[in-house]
């Protein structure tokens, strides 16, 4: 018979002590702070980020050998916050490339310490709880008609920077939601969160969002039965075709263009303006320096005269970005870092997918669904390779905690077949009519 799975109370790997209570602290104001939730009240967003250094830097000492431990699983993360640092001999703003590198550093140094103590499960259940949190305060900001909660065209974007960035927060609140109502872990506030992600990502009106929730709504009956009998695979391919099916009912009843929709989570327009225009000077300056780029975080320096200046005068906005994780790194760190990025990307992938299909909870998933997530996101807004970035942060943690359970997977199902190959040999003089001397 199949083992019986753990019940979510029992999934956490250790029991409430204060320093593991003040480990959840962390890691929970970790993902708040680099979610942007604080990014309209730039000194909160600074104490905020200076507090978590302390404190990380108390954690490395207090646990310093599960630190090093992780900081070894997360090895080649290690590469990129040393790519910036070499960029620091070729950057346009040397001072800058240098301070984005210290903060790069301490983002990775920091995902990785979250993924050594906490389990998959237990990141997805801190996730849950931040975003719930930020989507709660952004509805209530929306609804009463705070004038920070809206952009400057009227469009809602709570407590967040960006529209894009709202709906995106939404999303991976609704990852959190479908893997935790799968393991059946509070279902009542799981579905009340999820519900509060379809009405936040519709008052976004972030088609990139609104794209993403109609795949993961398909995509997951598919993942989350990976491992299931015949049967209930084919139900869930056919819930998963329904729901494909419904979001082209949708389309069609309400005279939605999917083409102005595809474009518009591509970032381009029908005119070609807008952040088109925004990928075409990004494009040029790419092929001006294609290896190694402009130096980290050195191009939107903000100095009057720069070319990033002209940009933001074209564009008539304060922009910081390409709104492109793929172009941005590019125009940063070259043809070299873009590699760097995918290569790292095609190796979360095979340890997302050993864990999926070893996994034994419906929490296995999230390493896939968050890859899918990221690689989706990263055409609309800069998340990849950058301090203090949610998705940064979840990528180191979400990874040395997916090695960690691969591992451990790994170790039981050996001790398990030689636990068989045992009993086997016990059994073995009996069936064969041997006798002991």
């Amino acid at each position: 018979m199949p083992e019986r799975q753990a019940p979510p109370q029992a999934m956490d790997s250790e029991p409430l002590t204060l320093m593991r209570a003040l480990e959840w602290a962390f890691m929970l104001f970790a993902m708040l702070a680099a979610s942007y939730a604080f990014a309209l009240q730039r000194p909160v967003e600074t104490l905020s980020w200076y507090l978590i250094y302390l404190t990380a830097l108390g954690l490395f000492v207090l646990r310093y050998g599960t630190f090093l431990s992780a900081v070894w699983l997360a090895g080649p993360l290690l590469l990129w916050p040393v790519l910036a640092a070499t960029s620091y001999f070729w950057s346009e703003t040397p001072s800058q490339t240098l301070r984005a590198t210290i903060q790069l550093t301490m983002t990775v140094l920091i995902a990785s310490y979250i993924g050594g103590r906490f389990s998959i499960f237990d990141i997805c259940r801190g996730l849950f709880w931040v975003t719930l949190a930020c989507g709660l305060v952004s509805l209530l900001a929306i609804l009463a008609k705070l004038g920070i909660a809206y952009d400057h065209n009227g469009i809602a974007r709570g407590i967040f920077p960006h529209k894009n960035v709202l709906g995106g927060r939404m999303v991976l609140l609704l990852i959190c939601s479908i893997l935790l109502f799968a393991l059946g872990w509070n279902r009542p506030l799981v579905l009340f969160a999820a519900g509060l992600c379809l009405v936040l990502t519709a008052l976004s009106r972030s088609a990139t969002s609104i794209v993403m929730m109609f795949g993961l709504c398909a995509l997951a009956p598919v993942l989350l039965s990976w491992r299931s009998p015949g049967p209930m695979r084919l139900l869930a391919y056919l819930v998963a075709a329904m729901v494909a099916a419904s979001g082209a009912w949708f389309v069609l009843s309400y005279g939605i263009d999917p083409t102005g929709l595809a474009l518009d989570a591509l970032g381009k327009e029908r005119t070609l303006t807008g952040r088109s225009v925004l990928w075409d000077f990004a494009t040029g300056l790419i092929a001006q320096r294609p290896v190694l780029g402009v130096g980290y975080n050195a191009f939107w320096d903000g100095n009057a005269g720069s070319f990033s200046s002209y940009i933001q005068y074209v564009m008539q906005q304060n922009l910081v970005n390409f709104h492109n994780s793929y172009l941005d790194i590019t125009v940063q760190m070259g043809f070299v870092g873009l590699s760097v990025t995918l290569a790292t990307g095609v190796w979360f992938g095979i340890v997302a997918l050993k864990v999926l299909r070893h996994g034994g909870d419906a929490t296995a998933a999230l390493p896939a669904f968050f890859l899918a997530f990221v690689a989706v996101y990263s055409l609309s807004e800069y998340a990849l390779f950058r301090q203090h970035s949610l998705i940064q942060i979840l990528l180191g943690a979400i990874l040395v905690a997916s090695i960690r359970q691969a591992a451990e997977l790994s170790e039981a199902r050996l001790e398990s077949t030689l636990t068989a190959l045992g009993r086997g040999a016990a059994r073995s003089p009996q069936s064969t009519g041997w006798r002991h001397s």
